[in-house]
């Protein structure tokens, strides 16, 4: 019952967060829920097959034929997902000249975590193959539990990075606006954007809002308690570690906030000081934004009058979290507006106004 009631609370917090998006329709909604629930069906009708074809075979067999039959139902599943709820509007651009050579700005971060879970993988592994007992039996399950973890999350992650690729790609083929600054002009740009930063107050400050983290805390330690009775030892350690590390996050936070400036500061010195709009979205400071999909969207643009005069666009985007649900947090990218290019922001507020009819563009007055 007590789960029940958790994914129900679950699926009411996700639809409540779908419904913001710009793209969002019932009917779409009730297309989507009814195709994930027949491919779930698919998935179960599946798995039962497979049980029933292994059932006299060897624990090998059987955890083979398990083991590949998760792996194809997850991927088709997650494909499944995708394909049905993504509205025609939010697909993103798949064509590109022959000439086109593709980027690799998503997939080099897959590349990143590839290297980390196979380090991860070996690290547990080798204590697995030299040590005795009990402990290497734990050692190995770790070991290959992130290798399964890694078998599923890498080709998805891979395929999703390369679509995103394949779109910036595109957008930088032919954008509808392509502008490039000067040395000096980047350096200044990237001064005042550290200089923001850094006067940006973190979000959490422990005199300020420790009532709301003892409350959050409280909360997290009650619930575990209370759908888990009988289990007192366990449940209170699981409480220690999870609202300690949740804590120890919160006053570690202000720190982090110096850290970013640094790591900003490193990234725009490094990337092409460059940007690019266009039909799918905006590349500005190494990050692609799209305007307008399924997790990501633009819901206002207009000029940030502080000097130097710059774009500002604002965009919202779903962030699950397990201790809040699916709550929607706010994106604000500023592009640097160059000398003499009132046309070309009379033709993006054109532009954007007719690719996101929903959102508030106010770039110029008339």
């Amino acid at each position: 019952m007590v789960m029940v009631l958790f994914a129900l609370l679950s699926f009411a917090g996700a639809w409540a967060a779908m419904r913001r998006n710009p793209l969002y329709s019932t009917r779409t909604a009730l297309r989507s829920v009814a195709a994930v629930l027949l491919s779930v069906a698919a998935v179960i009708c599946m798995v039962v097959a497979a049980v029933h074809l292994t059932i006299h075979k060897s624990p090998v067999i059987v955890g083979i034929t398990m083991a590949s039959v998760i792996i194809v139902t997850t991927f088709s599943l997650i494909f499944v997902i995708q394909f049905v709820s993504t509205p025609k509007e939010a697909k993103l651009e798949t064509v590109l000249p022959r000439s086109a050579k593709l980027v690799q700005v998503h997939r080099e971060k897959v590349y990143i975590w590839a290297k980390r879970l196979g380090l991860l993988i070996v690290i547990l592994g080798i204590p697995g193959l030299v040590i005795p007992g009990d402990a290497r039996i734990a050692a190995l399950t770790l070991s290959g539990f992130t290798l399964f973890v890694a078998v599923i999350l890498l080709p998805i992650g891979y395929v999703n990075a390369r679509r995103f690729d394949v779109s910036l790609t595109a957008l930088e083929c032919d954008p509808w606006i392509h502008w490039k600054y000067t040395p000096e002009q980047w350096i200044e740009w990237t001064g005042v954007q550290i200089q923001r930063l850094e006067a940006t107050p973190p979000k959490f400050i422990v005199k300020r809002d420790w009532r709301k983290l003892g409350w959050t805390l409280a909360a997290i330690a009650g619930a575990t308690f209370l759908f888990n009775p009988g289990r007192w030892l366990l449940d209170s350690l699981c409480v220690f570690f999870g609202c300690g590390l949740i804590l120890a996050v919160a006053v570690w936070s202000p720190h982090e906030n110096q850290h970013a400036a640094e790591r900003l500061r490193a990234t725009l010195l490094k990337i092409s000081p460059e940007v690019y709009f266009g039909h799918d979205g905006v590349f500005c400071d190494g990050i692609f934004t799209t305007w307008l999909t399924t997790n990501v969207y633009l819901t206002a643009a207009s000029i940030d009058e502080r000097q130097p005069r710059s774009l500002l666009f604002r965009f919202e985007t779903i962030a699950p979290n397990p201790y809040e649900g699916y709550p929607v947090v706010a994106i604000c990218h500023n592009v640097l507006i160059p000398p003499d290019s009132q046309s070309d922001v009379a033709r993006l507020q054109k532009e954007l106004a007719a690719r996101c009819p929903k959102a508030q563009i106010a770039l110029c007055s008339s």
